[in-house]
């Protein structure tokens, strides 16, 4: 990535002088007012913000080359590949709900709606440190007297030994099945990078999706 964009940082400003200048200003600026804020927020990691402000630096602009459509510039090339990065990702829920259903009974999937969009079943005893560092638990288990009530934790619950032996507890009690749902941490920086090759060969994807539907 850092490579495609040095090449095209020196051929823009080569070929376009001032107003390259001037739309490196503005993607810089915009592009760290919004990582910030997305990073205050813990929308994502500091790695997510600062590829986002290297991209910005390297390519401000669109290039010229963008396959389908020609692009409005309202959108500096980063914030573009942050958008189309969001968009990709709606494929993760989409694909754990296309999975939830070819594999739980419908009245599992029917209380169970929305974690089958943000997570998958999984074997208490296939839970592990070392093969799960990328997945965490939907719910957090709380004991309330003679109940184990579950509750949805936003962003999940970290897996580690003590969690695994403790669900382990809680199934040889009879409290909960031998399965609990699981959410697949998958870093953004994938999303990212899917993004930036999607803009530079495409363009923004949401004027893409536009043109096909309005032409």
């Amino acid at each position: 990535m850092i490579a495609v964009g040095c090449f095209l940082a020196v051929y823009n400003c080569f070929c376009f002088g001032i107003p390259f200048l001037l739309g490196f200003t503005y993607s810089v600026f915009s592009t760290f007012c919004l990582t910030y804020l997305f990073f205050r927020l813990r929308l994502f990691g500091g790695a997510d913000a600062k590829c986002l402000i290297a991209i910005s630096v390297l390519i401000p602009v669109q290039p010229d080359f963008a396959l389908v459509y020609s692009q409005l510039l309202l959108f500096p090339f980063a914030i573009t590949t942050l958008l189309n990065a969001a968009i990709i990702s709606l494929c993760v829920p989409l694909g754990l709900f296309v999975y939830n259903i070819l594999t739980l009974s419908r009245e599992e999937l029917k209380g169970n709606l929305g974690s089958a969009f943000i997570g998958y079943k999984s074997r208490i005893e296939a839970l592990s440190e070392k093969a799960d560092k990328h997945t965490r638990l939907v719910h957090l288990y709380e004991e309330a007297e003679s109940d184990l009530k579950r509750v949805f934790v936003f962003g999940g619950v970290e897996i580690d030994t003590e969690v695994v032996e403790e669900l382990k507890n809680y199934h040889a009690q009879g409290k909960i099945g031998d399965k609990v749902w699981v959410t697949p941490e998958l870093p953004f920086i994938l999303f990212i990078t899917a993004g930036f090759f999607t803009a530079l060969l495409f363009g923004n994807l949401i004027f893409c999706i536009m043109f096909s539907i309005l032409l």
